[in-house]
């Protein structure tokens, strides 16, 4: 019963654009089985200029669908050599329950300011802006907890053979494609819109 009126109310917001989305336009198909539950990950980097410039979607997206969207860092993109830290930084960010803070506060300062991020002392300055003293902030980065949380980040994105960002999967099952919405006449809503027409798929 849930589920049909989570796909009724979907249908009500987007009737038109749900008919729409076609596999190998709008959408891939990259496995056979999907997910056990509803899930969007979008994997990022902090580092790439069009996952700045995708914020506000993937925002909204999680807004739409907040018990099923997850962002995962990855490592691959890198500055200074400190794509690895990164993951460190969002996998702390993510225990100390403050992804919107330092979410907002990396992106502000590598993009808007264009001061990118490139020392152990800027990541430090970044926590300590948000409330992470610096002493601590060094204690829990290169814990076994969050090490392990980096790591899972990569691991997955090689499952999902993610080698650009932002990328979007859908229930482990569908890759959304971005170039698939280019003449569409409101791109975030349509995107955002394709992403649930796929949890219910």
């Amino acid at each position: 019963m849930k589920k049909w009126l989570f796909a009724l109310a979907a249908l009500m917001m987007f009737p038109v654009a749900a008919q729409q989305f076609e596999e190998g336009v709008h959408y891939e198909v990259i496995a056979e089985e999907g997910t056990d539950k509803p899930q969007i990950t979008e994997f990022f980097s902090f580092y790439c200029g069009a996952c700045y410039r995708f914020e506000p979607i993937a925002q909204a997206m999680a807004e739409q669908y907040p018990e099923a969207f997850e962002k995962q860092h990855v490592s691959f993109i890198n500055y200074k050599g400190q794509g690895p830290m990164m993951n460190q930084a969002w996998a702390l960010a993510q225990q100390l329950d403050k992804e919107k803070e330092i979410s907002a506060a990396i992106f502000q300062r590598n993009f808007a300011q264009g001061n990118m991020i490139g020392s152990m002392e800027d990541f430090a300055a970044i926590f300590a802006t948000n409330g992470v003293a610096e002493e601590d902030f060094k204690k829990m980065i290169n814990s076994f907890a969050v090490r392990g949380m980096a790591n899972k980040m990569d691991r997955e994105a090689s499952n999902y053979g993610v080698n650009s960002t932002p990328t979007f999967i859908i229930n482990g099952k569908y890759r959304l494609l971005p170039q698939g919405f280019a003449d569409s006449s409101n791109f975030a809503d349509d995107f955002i819109a394709a992403a649930g027409y796929l949890l219910e798929k």
